[in-house]
């Protein structure tokens, strides 16, 4: 399923409209008109003024659709004038009724204890004045004698009429299938060019690494041979073979990852002495005075304690928003990892993030990826793995396995790569083919909101913490010291946990039952439902966001925002906008007014989008 902002998206919500509705029923109601015109076969004002009705191409048209030409009579006419003008009150009507029955409504609630009971009355007598008039316009018109003598021309001319009226709403109704058929069969083809390039190219880089490695291992032979013959192998006449590049013939097929294993050890990282609060005013203060980047702190707070909460982050947005300078600049401020992988539309499994085994090179074909999860086990730096376009491609698909293993225990999270024979060698830390993620190690997806990427699924959006970039940040300044620091994985986390077991900082039982009062209320309207793992996220994010200097209002509010309500993003039906003014005024009750500010720009979109 794309997302919903594309194509088929916004064609489905483009007709589900109030405004859509209203222009195509003016448009047909223009469209009968000059259909009657056109069934008059000897009208004046067609011959005179409408002569374009008379071509052959429409004649034409009409033998092919069996439509034929009536001596129309004056009551025919008055009839369908009477019928013009009932249609046109009714639209008019339509298109002014939101804004009278809301406004009377929302301004008399009070008067009759609810916004619901209003609505109904209001709406009751708006649509009754409606009737009342296109009923005495009926009556106007059958006192004009327009219903008198009505014979079986006058039938046929009107059975016409309809069935014209129908031919046109099939038309309306071709046209956005045949955009939406004919775009996703250009992307079917666009992908399978892509699937086939993407595949050539695998092959060329597969055969071009099985020559470079059996350049390699000649190259040794050749100078161990030399050396065995008692011949300088450092002479300038025989030149030295990099040892870097020489495979070790106990890495088996995994050789990249045994020269990792045969680095030599890092030292412990130095972590400075902070606090959560501190951490995050230098982070904001060093991107600002040393990088001229500006995030507000709310958006840190969010990054930081998203890290407590979820090994999964998605930075999401419109691009140029500063969304891969976040972990790039934290890496750089905290003196810890951050590696980025640019998500290729081809990927469909993990052998696209982790590599393959070649059966041409009889090697396993590692990536980058797989490279710089392998070797966070040998440091206690904090390792973000940047993908970047996150949804170019389905990471429900390619990320499949890590989503499912995170879900574990930490000694638990291992991902099998390779299934190796029986007594075959491997490097260090891929015990039987399984590579480990260590708990130094978080991944962090950018993903672009536009029309050339995949929706991202409630399957990652409940596992992962979001944070929106809805535009690029305005400048502030800030005099904090933004000096850098040092910090391990293990004393960030320390951190988290001394901030969870803080009784001040984490969700009281008067704060849980107000909260679930806003969540049991978007469960029964809008049949929202979300499991456990959601609700033990919010007790994870909220103490640290506290003690990264926010409060648990503000925590609470995001991920209301990011993790139930966006669950209502798609849903079109008339009851959404009134049940979301009550929610609205539910959270104002609870908290006051303003304090959920994300949760009110939600509510605002979505409620803007169902006019």
């Amino acid at each position: 399923m794309k997302k919903r902002n594309s194509l088929y998206a916004r064609l489905v919500n483009f007709f589900k409209s109030k405004t859509t509705r209203n222009i195509t029923l003016s448009l047909l109601l223009v469209f009968s008109s000059l259909t009657m015109f056109l069934l008059d076969e000897t009208n004046y004002i067609r011959n005179q003024y409408l002569t374009f009705l008379n071509s052959n191409l429409i004649s034409e048209l009409m033998r092919v659709l069996n439509i034929g030409r009536y001596n129309v009579s004056v009551g025919a006419w008055l009839i369908y004038i009477c019928l013009f003008f009932v249609s046109v009150v009714l639209i008019v009507g339509n298109i002014f009724s939101t804004k009278f029955v809301d406004k009377k409504a929302e301004a008399n609630q009070n008067k009759f204890k609810s916004y619901r009971n209003a609505y109904r009355l209001y709406s009751f007598v708006y649509h009754l004045v409606l009737t009342l008039i296109a009923g005495a316009l009926i009556f106007i018109f059958g006192m004009l004698g327009g219903f008198n003598n009505m014979s079986k021309d006058t039938t046929n001319v009107f059975l016409s009429l309809i069935y014209a009226i129908l031919l046109c709403l099939l038309f309306i109704v071709l046209i956005p299938i045949t955009i939406v058929i004919v775009y996703y069969v250009i992307k079917l083809i666009v992908l399978l060019i892509s699937f086939v390039v993407s595949k050539i190219a695998n092959t060329v880089k597969d055969i071009n690494a099985s020559s470079d490695l059996q350049k390699q291992r000649a190259e040794k032979f050749l100078n161990d041979a030399r050396k065995n013959a008692g011949i300088n192998v450092n002479d300038e006449t025989n030149p030295v073979i990099d040892n870097s590049a020489v495979v070790n013939p106990n890495a088996d097929i995994f050789y990249s990852l045994t020269l990792i294993d045969e680095k030599p050890a890092q030292p412990k990282t130095q972590s400075a002495d902070v606090t959560l609060e501190e951490l995050a005013l230098r982070f904001q203060s060093y991107a600002i005075n040393n990088h001229k980047i500006y995030y507000e702190l709310p958006v840190i707070r969010a990054y930081i304690a998203g890290l407590s909460a979820s090994r999964l982050i998605i930075l999401e947005g419109l691009s140029g928003t500063g969304k891969s300078m976040l972990p790039r600049l934290f890496s750089k401020f905290t003196s810890s990892i951050a590696s980025f992988h640019p998500v290729q539309a081809s990927w469909r499994d993990k052998s696209d993030l982790f590599g393959f085994y070649s059966e041409f090179s009889k090697n396993f074909k590692v990536t980058d990826f797989l490279k710089n999860l392998y070797s966070a086990s040998y440091t206690d730096k904090i390792n973000e793995m940047v993908l970047d376009e996150v949804n170019l491609s389905r990471i429900e698909y390619y990320f499949a396995d890590l989503l499912s293993v995170m879900e574990y225990p930490e000694e638990d999270w291992m991902v099998k790569i390779y299934d190796p024979a029986n007594g075959q060698n491997l490097p260090k830390k891929l015990e039987g083919g399984y590579v480990k993620v260590p708990t130094n190690t978080w991944f962090v997806g950018t993903a672009n909101t536009d029309d050339s990427t995949y929706t991202i699924t409630d399957k990652v959006y409940d596992r992962a913490i979001v944070i929106d970039f809805r535009e690029k940040f305005a400048p502030i300044d800030s005099k904090y010291n933004s000096d850098p620091i040092e910090i391990s994985a293990d004393n960030l986390i320390a951190l988290f946990n001394d901030a969870k077991d803080n009784d001040s900082y984490r969700l009281s039982k008067a704060d849980t039952d107000k909260f679930i009062k806003i969540c049991s209320f978007v469960k029964d309207a809008f049949d929202i439902r979300f499991g456990n793992r959601i609700m033990v996220q919010i007790e994870s994010f909220v103490p640290v966001y506290v003690a990264l200097g926010g409060t648990k209002e503000e925590a609470l509010d995001f991920m209301f925002a990011r993790k139930i309500l966006r669950k209502l993003g798609g849903a079109y039906q008339d009851y959404v906008k009134e049940e979301l003014l009550k929610l609205k005024k539910l959270i104002e009750d609870l908290y006051g007014k303003g304090v959920f500010k994300e949760t009110e720009l939600l509510i605002n979109k979505i409620s803007k989008r169902l006019v």
